[in-house]
């Protein structure tokens, strides 16, 4: 690589990095969110720094978010508890961008980072207290570490993506699967690979260690929580929305478009036999493409929040940004356009949601009717319903806990 591409090269990665850090910081300053979930984990670490009794704040608890969010805003309040969010975003992306760099060029790069940044639910994750950003950052780093072979490392930084959300344990056991054939005849590596496996199984439980005692010594708390609103017609109607939702309908469409343009090679990329003739495109494609399955499953058992889909955002960039048949960078471009414009200027949707509850306490709906209207960006959106939505959830946390 010669100087002037390498300037070019970290130059806009930081300019843009730069950029995002500004703008998640600006709607950093809107407080802690509207997700109820946050408020659970500041009263989790509340209760464990005044009675010494850890209580997790959902089935599986979370500890490290649990414990960043609520020190973090001890400390410094809803500022620094949306900082570290903020800091994590924005090392995830450079992590990401690294990797990229391995298997495209500089400018694509820059571009897919950008895409998955102009995301909005991606945006409102990064700028609040919520868990998504923890178990996004240590994946993605643990994948980081996994690559450059410090496998030690990479064990401890899967184990705490497992700890931050619990859906991220097999999606880490499925790096390790497709790596360990990636040096499989490569005796000491494939050694070292497989003790760091191991180590990440117990580093895992280990985390989950107080859960387990807090749930009387049971596996209760693997349970997931119903969401059976409407039955399984609820759930498939949910699925599907929010599958397109979560990247606004004309995004949703250019990917639509994509798919068909690509669908020769994907299709190619599928039916091949990973296994051989081993190489490393082949395995990361197919850590994608399992990715992708892997996370629609588990988001047809529980279409519940937009945060579950980060995984796939990460997967079908990646997917963009290494295909040979397509104009990557107008997709790419495009795709970032279009999820701007989503999140800031207007959302074209195709349904009305409604709420049992005359005073709604939740973001969540209870029910909904197809109907077609332009509505608010969901950026936009969810800075109005701030005064809702976390208004109450203060309001509620503020009584138990006092200011």
């Amino acid at each position: 690589m010669n100087r002037l591409t390498k300037d070019w090269r970290f130059g806009n990665i930081y300019s843009v990095l730069g950029l995002l850090f500004i703008g998640y910081g600006v709607f950093a300053l809107g407080g802690y969110g509207n997700d109820d979930d946050t408020y659970r984990m500041l009263s989790t670490w509340n209760t464990l720094i005044s009675q010494g009794q850890y209580v997790p704040s959902r089935f599986q608890g979370y500890l490290i978010p649990e414990i960043a969010i609520g020190l973090a805003s001890q400390i410094g309040g809803f500022f620094l508890a949306n900082l570290v969010s903020v800091v994590l975003s924005i090392a995830t992306l450079f992590i990401f961008y690294q990797l990229l760099c391995r298997i495209t060029t500089p400018r694509v790069a820059v571009l897919s980072v950008l895409a998955i940044g102009a995301n909005p639910f991606w945006i409102i994750a990064s700028a609040t207290s919520i868990d998504y950003i923890y178990a996004a950052f240590f994946f993605v780093l643990g994948v980081f570490l996994l690559v450059d072979q410090k496998f030690k490392w990479a064990a401890l930084i899967f184990a705490a993506a497992v700890s931050s959300r619990i859906t991220y344990g097999p999606m880490a056991a499925i790096a390790y699967f497709l790596y360990f054939f990636y040096v499989q005849r490569e005796f000491k590596t494939r050694s070292l690979l497989v003790q760091s496996f191991i180590l990440f199984l117990i580093a895992s439980a280990a985390f989950y260690l107080p859960v387990f005692f807090a749930s009387g010594m049971t596996l209760s708390f693997l349970g997931i929580g119903p969401d059976a609103s409407g039955g399984f017609v609820g759930i498939i109607a949910r699925f599907v929305y929010k599958n397109i939702y979560f990247w606004g309908l004309p995004a949703f469409v250019l990917l639509g478009a994509f798919l068909f343009q690509d669908r020769t090679d994907l299709a190619r990329k599928i039916a091949a036999n990973p296994f051989q003739n081993t190489q490393a495109e082949k395995l990361i494609f197919y850590g994608a493409f399992l990715c992708v399955v892997y996370n629609q499953i588990m988001f047809f058992r529980l279409p519940h929040e937009y945060g579950y889909l980060f995984p796939v955002l990460f997967s079908v960039v990646y997917w963009i940004a290494t295909s040979e048949k397509v104009k990557r960078i107008q997709y790419l471009s495009l795709l970032i356009v279009l999820q701007i414009v989503y999140g800031l200027i207007f959302n074209f949707d195709v349904i009305q949601t409604y709420q049992n509850d005359v005073n709604p306490k939740t973001v969540h709906s209870d029910s909904a009717k197809v109907h077609f209207s332009i509505k608010e960006g969901v950026l936009i959106r969810d800075l109005q319903w701030r005064s809702t939505y976390q208004k109450y959830q203060l309001e509620e946390f503020y009584k138990k806990w006092g200011k």
